[in-house]
């Protein structure tokens, strides 16, 4: 059974490409078509085993991207080489850019009241948390932009921790969504949050981690957790919302 949750926050291949652009630390007007690609794909992959909307539009940038590569790895004769001839990523960088500036100039005619009730949060630590690490090294969080593609990148994690063990295919679930979404609040209900990486722990089967990844996007959406993260690609913490 296929399951769909929509965020109001997952923008679009536009919005997956700087994500990665901005995790990789590239020069948004020289990207190394290669490398994004391939990261584009894996997460195309991710988003398609979640059945999160991959529509048309994501299609057609993969596909675009591939075309780009292709281009930007053939020989070019010598009397070509000498033209100025246009780079194959001068189009994708122009939206890049166009898309980032709407995107900057959106969050802040926004306001930030409005632009609070779509993000999640973050402290202001740059130091990551190790695996070691307790509930009280979280420290006091400010509000930054921790999006559903941060989110999509820990659970990818998973993932790829478990490696080929996980079946390639979402067969019938055990438990639903919903029971998992009651789960994971009464653990929560019990202290005073929960590292996104124990969601996961006793866990087995790509189905079972997918309907867990799922319950706590729906919750998110519901807004009845609130998200944290120590620093840049640091651990992610989770707090049930007001508690």
């Amino acid at each position: 059974m296929a399951y769909q949750v929509k965020l109001e926050n997952f923008d679009g291949p536009l919005d997956l490409l700087l994500f990665l652009i901005q995790e990789n630390e590239i020069d948004i007007y020289d990207i190394p078509v290669a490398l994004i690609t391939g990261q584009y794909l894996e997460y195309i992959e991710v988003l398609t085993s979640l059945d999160l909307e991959v529509g048309g539009d994501f299609l057609l940038m993969a596909a675009t991207l591939v075309r780009i590569k292709a281009k930007m790895l053939l020989p070019r004769r010598l009397s070509e080489e000498e033209e100025n001839l246009e780079d194959p990523r001068e189009e994708l960088v122009r939206r890049l850019v166009e898309y980032r500036q709407f995107k900057e100039a959106a969050t802040v005619l926004g306001g930030h009241e409005d632009t609070q009730l779509d993000v999640f949060f973050r402290p202001v630590t740059d130091n990551y948390v190790d695996e070691e690490a307790s509930p009280e090294d979280i420290v006091e969080e400010i509000k930054l932009d921790l999006n559903l593609w941060d989110l999509i990148r820990a659970f990818k994690g998973v993932l790829d921790r478990e490696g080929d063990e996980l079946a390639r295919t979402i067969g019938r679930e055990s438990i639903t969504i919903e029971e998992k979404m009651d789960e994971i609040m009464f653990q929560l209900n019990s202290q005073e949050g929960l590292f996104f990486r124990d969601l996961f722990i006793g866990e087995t089967g790509r189905s079972i981690l997918v309907v867990t990844f799922l319950a706590l996007l729906e919750l998110i959406r519901q807004r009845q957790l609130e998200v944290q993260q120590s620093g840049t690609l640091g651990d992610i913490w989770l707090v049930q919302r007001g508690a």
